[in-house]
């Protein structure tokens, strides 16, 4: 039952690639230095370097977030369980309705995404924030006994990281360190996502078709991402330079970025970078499978995506989006409508580059970028 304690199989990391490749350069935010009882004491050189890294880069580290070691690789661990230790009827049963409502809660299975007519390998076990109210409807029997500790995990990373993480935000837009977090913390309104991934090698003549691409350039969709480091070289950003720069493992550490909504709401000013899984350039790595933990934070349900007025850096960049507010969607409607159209066959214009362009709801292009 619910809370009951499991012994779950400890999962290996991988093996880490002694080889150096071309790696982003990012800034690493320390979010112990962010302190007090709402997380509003920020030291100003702070908000300096991690402002200017997430307007430029939008990809940063994070350190001393206050999990250990331990606490990370548990979540490894079920995210190991949640894919060999679960029946593929299960699979099926407990399957995301993606298309049907743009809610990604249950098990994605393979296959559901295209690229180049090439079908994904990346399986997903996705639970926003209502999964943990329906745990019989949501969760296989098999993690039943761990939703505690789920659940635990994902309000750690809501409660304390993505906070820490909006009054330095807050703070670089101009505005009081908890403004964003009244924007997000409504508890009737979460739906932020916490996901477990697994990434399959897929075969070398599927490889190949896809240039080595196993997940397509993009911007997430939410406000602010939590990956959870892992050893697979794998992760791409596309820097300034318009060149595509690897991501190094840090142990135990936060790889973030910032996606659609939170550009949106500064005016264009923070970043929502593009970002893509390719191939291992590591030999030795390749025959691996790639497990990920991710938080996909968000604004709460309702929250508009415009330009915050009341801040003078959003003001100043003059962008305006959603043909100049007009037809500014909330925050759950533009996720419904990116999660139901992302990797499917609809009308895409190709771009300069070879890169496909899609119109979404508000008539704003996204760019996929091949």
């Amino acid at each position: 039952m619910p809370g009951k304690t499991l012994e779950v199989p400890r999962w290996e990391y991988p093996p880490t690639s002694d080889k150096e490749f071309d790696y982003a350069r990012l800034q690493t935010l320390d979010l112990s230095q962010i302190t007090g009882d709402a997380y509003e004491n920020v030291p100003e050189d702070v908000v300096k370097t991690i402002g200017d890294a997430f307007a430029r880069d939008g990809f940063i580290y994070a350190t001393n977030h206050g999990l250990s070691s331990e606490q990370i690789q548990k979540q490894f661990s079920i995210a190991q369980l949640a894919f060999d230790g679960v029946s593929e009827e299960d699979k099926q049963k407990y399957r995301a309705k993606i298309l049907e409502t743009g809610d990604f809660t249950g098990y994605k299975p393979r296959g559901h995404w295209k690229l180049k007519g090439v079908r994904d390998q990346i399986e997903h076990f996705s639970l926003q924030s209502h999964a943990f109210k329906k745990r019989e409807e949501i969760f296989p029997p098999a993690l039943l006994p761990l939703v505690d500790e789920i659940e635990e995990f994902n309000r750690y990373n809501h409660d304390h990281i993505f906070r820490k993480i909006l009054s330095v935000l807050s703070l670089v837009l101009k505005l009081p360190p908890t403004y964003l977090w009244n924007l997000a913390s409504n508890e009737e309104e979460r739906f932020d996502l916490f996901r477990y991934a697994l990434y399959h090698p897929p075969s070398p003549d599927e490889d190949a078709k896809t240039d080595g691409v196993r997940l397509q350039g993009h911007t997430d969709f939410n406000a602010v991402s939590l990956l959870y480091s892992q050893p697979i070289v794998s992760l791409q950003v596309l820097m300034p330079d318009n060149v595509w720069r690897y991501v190094r493992h840090v142990p135990d550490a936060l790889v973030i970025n910032l996606g659609d909504a939170m550009h949106f709401i500064s005016g264009g000013y923070l970043k929502q970078t593009i970002h893509r899984v390719v191939s291992p350039p590591d030999p030795e790595q390749v025959p691996y499978r790639r497990l990920g933990v991710f938080y996909f934070a968000q604004f709460n349900r309702s929250t508009r995506l415009a330009p915050i007025a009341e801040s003078p850096v959003a003001s100043s960049t003059g962008k305006t989006f959603f043909d100049d507010g007009r037809k500014s969607p909330t925050a759950w409607e533009w996720e419904c409508s990116r999660v139901k159209a992302y990797g499917q066959d609809g009308q895409k214009k190709v771009i300069d580059g070879g890169h496909e362009e899609e119109e979404m709801i508000g008539g704003e292009k996204v760019v996929h970028y091949n």
